[in-house]
């Protein structure tokens, strides 16, 4: 039972991830407000890195204040993931004007770092509700759970919001009110779906505190370093560098299928269909295979593979079906990665600094989230959009060859 009240988080925050970050309300940004898809593409990661910035900042350091409190993790994650159904809301107000080019990316800023923040709480947590020997089936759920449950939200937005000519509500598509209004839908699904999961952590599994009352920064320090890098540490290396190609995907997709091959909105939605049931067998399959064999092994053949399809999308597709092939295939082995990186840390981790330790693993994926977007960012607004993308590969391949120094476990 805990198992999949834990994977209906999953199931919750996805809608954010899909509809906010990846496939609509980025694209209504670049094309609407700002009215040049290359432009609008370089703004939005910018600001991706930008909050990256601060999560790295601050995410230890609230796992640390969580480790000290009786069930501080499950109070900070449940307050953290109201402050971003709230936020998300606040895209209503983002008229299809340039003059909310400023007040639609703070709002993005600022719902981006409560959902990531919340996250590294939810993460901890994975060791509360599993064993040693099916922590990767746990994690694998959830992912798969949150892929598969991102399908019916879409398919509201898209047959409810974006495809009638007169939508639900009778809201004004001439000043893009039904793609204005689709934030609610997310912030309604992410309550309704992450309830439960908290509830259930608050009333039935609670946990004393055993983190340490004088642990300080130090402690935090040494998870990684201990006179040379440990164990934790290189890993969280190598998937600080492979993270930030992951962001740039996650962040970036819906944008450069609209600007390099035209996706209208409906189609973007159509194409996050089939992307999440891919990724619900994928990231089955994948969570399956790594309570058989590392969470290394896993974790490097999906680099090797997602490093072939980035090649592909960015230099070799020149049509739709071909760029919809290259996404099928990411999308494959994008849940696979994080949930075995997930498994991994947790493995790495003791039960009394979970919550500093995931907050470090939130640090690797954004201490230099920067350089993901900003690089992708500079490069598209350089060159194009294409070139944009191919640089993704650099960022993987540097984070596999980083990846090999990790022990097996």
């Amino acid at each position: 039972m805990s198992k999949l009240l834990y994977a209906m988080y999953d199931l919750a925050n996805s809608a954010y991830t899909m509809v906010i970050i990846t496939f609509v309300t980025s694209a209504y940004f670049a094309n609407q407000i700002v009215g040049d898809a290359q432009l609008g593409a370089a703004y939005w990661q910018w600001t991706a890195g930008l909050c990256g910035i601060l999560i790295a900042l601050t995410g230890p350091v609230l796992g640390m204040i969580a480790d000290k409190k009786r069930n501080g993790r499950i109070i900070f994650l449940e307050r953290f993931t109201l402050f971003c159904i709230i936020t998300t809301c606040l895209f209503w107000f983002s008229k299809p004007n340039s003059s909310f080019i400023l007040y639609t990316l703070i709002i993005f800023f600022v719902s981006n770092y409560f959902y990531e923040i919340a996250s590294i709480f939810y993460n901890s947590l994975l060791k509360n509700c599993s064993d040693e020997k099916n922590i990767g089936k746990t994690s694998g759920l959830g992912f798969a759970l949150g892929y598969l449950g991102s399908v019916p939200i879409i398919f509201i937005c898209l047959y409810l919001f974006i495809l009638p000519e007169k939508t639900l509500f009778d809201l004004n598509k001439n000043n893009f009110e039904h793609i204005r209004f689709i934030p609610f839908i997310v912030a309604l699904w992410f309550l309704i779906f992450s309830f439960p999961m908290i509830y259930y952590f608050k009333k039935k599994i609670e946990y004393k505190n055993i983190a340490e009352e004088n642990s300080s920064l130090k402690d935090i320090l040494e998870i990684v370093w201990k006179n040379k890098f440990t164990s934790t540490g290189k890993f969280l290396l190598a998937r600080m560098i492979y993270s930030d190609a992951l962001i740039v995907l996650i962040a970036g997709g819906g944008v450069y299928a609209s600007g390099v091959f035209g996706y209208s909105s409906a189609e973007l939605l159509k194409l996050a269909i089939y992307s999440n049931i891919i990724a619900f067998v994928g990231v089955l399959i994948g969570g399956y295979l790594n309570d058989i064999f590392s969470s290394k092994k896993i974790i490097l053949l999906c680099i090797l593979f997602l490093v072939g399809a980035v090649i592909y999308g960015s230099l070799i597709a020149q049509t739709k079906i071909q760029f919809f092939n290259s996404v099928m295939f990411i999308s494959f082995f994008i849940g696979s990665i994080q949930s075995a990186s997930r498994v991994l840390m947790t493995k790495l981790l003791k039960i009394n600094n979970l919550g500093k330790g995931f907050g470090l693993f939130s640090l690797s994926g954004r201490i230099t989230s920067f350089a993901g977007p900003l690089l992708v960012g500079t490069v598209t607004y350089i060159y194009s959009q294409r070139i944009g993308l191919f640089s993704v590969s650099i960022l993987f391949l540097i984070g596999f060859i980083l990846m090999m120094s990790v022990k097996n476990i």
